[in-house]
């Protein structure tokens, strides 16, 4: 190939790279047909949104994706969502979770630049190919959508982004020199120049849970300043799509699975023994969100692990079954739950362990989840007969137990349930 016939080609692939980083803003209408000056019922009808890229693919997800809810169409028509392929052209930083819009574009709209919405997708994936470039892919009902090549969007819900970002620093600034009520101001400041941003929620929320140890200064999740941490954290998560960065995302997933944890000991229903606490369902699926960030963020391992633990407790037949009169089956249903989330917590524990076998943390959930694992099989340290396996798991609590007095700091008050459980194995 002579260097004249090679050079359009080379040409071809730089214009194609140099346009991943172009931003380009539209206007997207979510009815079109109205006015463009009409305001009726009070919503806007134009959104500022950035393009990222456009389709390329559409196609049925699987049934075996949706645990074979969908192979049998009774309806007489596929009900199953549509996955989209979208070939990226501009990346502020997607991730999975993310809400992006469909927009055809309307080319009777004089003023602006722009198109109507017609689908809406959530990122499951972003993933890099060798010819193509960038991709992702998203889930939604697209109806019709699908029979064209369509632009994808996602909002830029505010324009005061750059305001509430320094409002936000000033939060921060404010927060770390211990002035609480200017940090407070700051954050509501920012919330209010950028609603949908989940940020500013998230550190109010750990500001609110710093200001209410209990008499040993340690955080709690009871009180009235938890609970407005908890309606924070609660925005940052249905927001959750518009954090800055990966770590900022992973930050929160730690501090709200704690959270959630602490809260759901105090649900009636983990108390009573009648039902399963939603915060630990909440928890769950902010555990899954930050692992697709990072699969092994070694924070996030510890506090799911106590996530499942707690998930053991509340699936225990024996607990339910004395509130409930549970049927025969529906214990059967509760034991294979309950055997699910030892084994989850186990292997949680266990990834962590390669990371820091010296976290106390690690050894106090080992040592509960094993203990009550042992006191289920066998009936207690005074049965007449303990099988081999019921063994096995007195031992390994034991051992736990050690390690968990060990590695415990000094300024770290011991925990109740170590040394009630310890007694219970019938330890030293």
């Amino acid at each position: 190939m002579t260097p004249f016939r090679a050079f359009p080609i080379v040409l071809s692939l730089f214009l194609a790279f140099g346009t991943i980083q172009s931003k380009e803003v539209i206007y997207a209408f979510r009815d079109p047909g109205m006015p463009k000056s009409s305001k009726q019922d009070d919503k806007l009808r134009k959104e500022k949104m950035v393009l990222i890229g456009e389709t390329m693919m559409f196609d049925k997800v699987k049934p075996i994706e949706y645990e074979g809810q969908y192979k049998n169409l009774e309806l007489g028509y596929d009900i199953r969502p549509d996955i989209v392929t979208v070939k990226v052209h501009y990346d502020p930083g997607i991730r999975p979770g993310q809400v992006l819009y469909l927009i055809e574009k309307d080319f009777d709209h004089e003023t602006f630049k722009d198109g109507n919405i017609v689908g809406q997708i959530e990122v499951k994936s972003v993933f890099q190919t060798a010819f193509i470039g960038k991709q992702l892919r998203g889930i939604g009902y697209l109806g019709i959508a699908k029979e064209k090549v369509l632009s994808v969007a996602y909002p830029l819900s505010s324009e005061q982004t750059g305001p509430a970002l320094v409002e936000r620093k000033k939060g921060d600034y404010h927060y770390a020199r211990n002035e609480i009520p200017e940090a407070i101001q700051a954050y509501r400041k920012s919330i209010r120049l950028d609603p949908s941003a989940p940020t500013a929620h998230y550190r109010l929320g750990i500001l609110y849970l710093n200001e209410s140890p209990d008499p040993q200064g340690v955080a709690t999740c009871s009180g009235i300043l938890p609970m407005s941490a908890g309606a924070e954290f609660a925005s940052a998560w249905k927001k959750r799509g518009r954090f800055e960065s990966d770590q900022d995302m992973i930050r929160f997933a730690r501090e709200y699975v704690s959270f959630l944890n602490c809260k759901s000991e105090q649900s009636p229903s983990f108390l009573k023994g009648s039902g399963i606490p939603e915060e630990l369902y909440r928890a769950e699926e902010v555990a899954r969100s930050g692992f697709q960030v990072s699969r092994s963020d070694y924070e996030l391992l510890v506090r799911s692990a106590e996530t499942f633990y707690k998930f053991y407790l509340a699936y225990s037949p024996k607990k339910v079954q004395q509130r409930t009169g549970s049927s025969p089956e529906e214990s059967a249903q509760l034991r294979n739950k309950q055997d699910k989330s030892w084994e989850i917590a186990e292997r949680l524990l266990k990834e962590a362990r390669t990371d820091n076998e010296t976290d106390y943390r690690i050894h106090r959930i080992t040592a509960l989840l094993n203990a009550k694992r042992f006191l289920e099989i066998s009936g207690g340290i005074n049965s007449t007969t303990i099988a081999p396996e019921a063994a096995f798991f007195r031992k390994k609590a034991l051992s736990a137990i050690q390690s968990y007095k060990q590695y415990k700091p000094k300024n770290v008050p011991g925990d109740p349930d170590i040394l009630t459980m310890e007694k219970d194995l019938g330890g030293d």
